[in-house]
């Protein structure tokens, strides 16, 4: 450990606090990442774990038949499991919460979908799309996201490569769309950060997904595009295998003294040292983190003057369906399976009452690594059964909606008595699902069967996914233009401590129908730059001496 405090220490490898670290350290600051996991090992994905087919079929000795045909990705054997949680649900199944703990975080099994917020998206922030929209642009070229230009207000164009090319499913589903009226439908090539041009040596080599993992590094991560050229700097540490516990204070008002971080391995407990601190833990581990930072003084917790810390968590309603596309059965033509969703879909759609909402939706093809139609095989005859399930192969499609987030409604996550397998407490989540957004799943479910019928669908299984299945949790340190509206400020710093700062999806106001980690990127290289112009290399903030 370095015998002087580092400028600054950043919890946190995932998507904001990867990005931060990078920006930082190349500004001149001397930063040390905190990362509760381990790295892991080179070939993960290529011979430990590989996504796909290629052993078992990815079956998992946990999986039982008939398999849930939309939450089987959901059993990959690095999400934690619930003893390790920064949080439980304060009833059975009411909200599930995904971690990774290892470095890089979730980006590990991201599917890379990297899309800009609109304008209109910031009403109620404390900052608009003019003051992010450089950072969007350098976050889209540190990503290397793949898209294309369309004009469009609702979904403002970036700093793109090429996408990969459309393939037959892709093409008839979007001529189909194009033959639906209303719901002010487009179909545009999907925006993901997935490295496609084939010169490059990482470049995606058509696994047919991104969720499982990438054994390519195509896909976004800290440790495989940004870490190599900071590592060696002499101004980055990494320490892994530390626990983040809590954060040392002594009174109101003034700076963070220090980090507590524990060994998972072993227990030993530590200090880490910084001027400045960062927290880009997840919308539910930060203010877990604040929660159990509290003290005689501060007995809500520390950047909790207001009372708002914890509320507001909020999570993507999200609708799939899943396909068998009959115009596609028969067909011999080969094609790349590139990384599985290929479209994006802008519509609008509207809930019974009349309320109209925009939504966002993904066309996913993709040869299933888990025959997930075997059980509606059962009653086929059995000699017709291989050529049935031939076709069902090459014509599985799934297509995913995503509305707004209803960012009211109680949804908050409070400290816990109960603890995780270290000892450490965990926040209860109190969420539920509002009726306004029950009414947008169904409108979703409508619409997306209606697109879904046009292009030629079999059976359709529909499903409402549960609270939390979005993994777009936002909101519970919430920026504000001040401090009895919200935890931080327009450039993320806790409005009680001068040298404390959050970057992550709880300093979300209000989540739109759009994925949030491109936006939590851009935020980082924001408050990267905003920290290196404030902060020179060496200077102490207020308070935090």
């Amino acid at each position: 450990m370095r015998a002087e405090p580092h400028d600054v220490c950043v919890v946190g490898t995932g998507a904001g606090g990867g990005v931060l670290a990078h920006t930082l350290v190349q500004a001149g600051m001397s930063v040390i990442s905190v990362e509760q996991g381990d790295a892991l090992p080179e070939d993960y994905f290529t011979r430990i774990n590989p996504p796909g087919n290629s052993i078992n079929f990815g079956l998992k000795p946990d999986m039982t038949f008939p398999l849930d045909a939309h939450g089987f990705a959901f059993h990959h054997q690095l999400y934690a499991p619930p003893e390790m949680l920064s949080s439980h649900p304060s009833e059975p199944g009411a909200f599930r919460q995904f971690q990774i703990f290892a470095l890089d975080g979730l980006t590990n099994l991201w599917n890379g979908v990297s899309v800009r917020l609109s304008p209109d998206d910031f009403k109620g922030w404390p900052l608009a799309y003019s003051d992010l929209e450089e950072h969007y642009s350098a976050a889209e070229r540190l990503a290397r996201v793949c898209g294309t230009r369309e004009n469009m207000p609702d979904l403002p164009d970036g700093e793109f490569i090429p996408p990969k090319e459309l393939r037959p499913p892709d093409r008839l589903f979007r001529s189909a769309v194009a033959k639906v009226r209303g719901h002010g439908l487009r179909v545009i090539p999907n925006r993901k950060a997935v490295e496609t041009r084939p010169e490059q040596p990482n470049h995606c080599q058509d696994t047919g997904g991104c969720l499982a993992g990438c054994p390519y590094h195509s896909v976004y991560k800290f440790s495989s595009h940004l870490l190599p050229s900071i590592k060696d700097s002499g101004r980055y540490t990494l320490h892994l295998n530390s626990k983040a516990i809590g954060l040392e204070f002594t009174a109101p008002g003034e700076g963070v003294r220090g980090l507590r971080v524990m060994d998972p391995r072993t227990g030993r407990e530590d200090v880490i040292r910084a001027r400045s601190y960062v927290l880009s833990a997840g919308a539910l581990e930060t203010p877990r983190i604040l929660f159990n930072s509290a003290n005689g003084q501060l007995p809500g917790g520390p950047a909790n003057s207001s009372g708002l810390l914890g509320h507001g968590l909020q999570d993507n309603p999200k609708v799939l369906l899943s396909t068998s596309l009959w115009r596609l059965w028969g067909t011999r033509k080969r094609y790349p399976a590139g990384y599985g969703d290929h479209l994006l879909v802008l519509a609008k759609a509207r809930t019974p009452d009349g309320n109209s909402f925009r939504c966002l939706g993904q066309f996913v093809h993709q040869l299933p690594a888990i025959p997930l139609y075997l059980p509606w095989l059962k009653a086929c005859p059995p000699a017709l059964k291989p050529w049935l399930a031939k076709q069902l192969f090459r014509s599985y499609a799934t297509l995913a909606f995503f509305a707004p987030a209803n960012g009211g409604g109680g949804n908050r996550v409070i400290p816990s008595q109960r603890t995780d397998a270290l000892g450490v407490p965990q926040v209860e989540v109190v969420y539920r699902v509002s009726p306004q957004e029950k009414a947008m799943k169904q409108a979703m479910l409508a619409l997306g069967e209606k697109l879904l019928r046009k292009a030629s669908a079999t059976a359709i299984l529909k499903e409402g996914a549960a609270a939390g299945l979005g993994i777009h949790y936002a909101g519970t340190a919430r920026m504000a233009t001040g401090p009895s509206q919200g935890v931080v400020d327009a450039n993320l710093r806790c409005f009680d401590h001068p040298n404390l700062y959050v970057c992550d999806g709880s300093v979300i106001p209000k989540l739109p129908e759009k994925h949030l980690t491109l936006t939590i990127m851009a935020l980082a290289h924001r408050l990267g730059r905003h920290l290196a112009e404030s902060t020179p290399p060496g200077c102490y903030p207020p308070g935090s001496a």
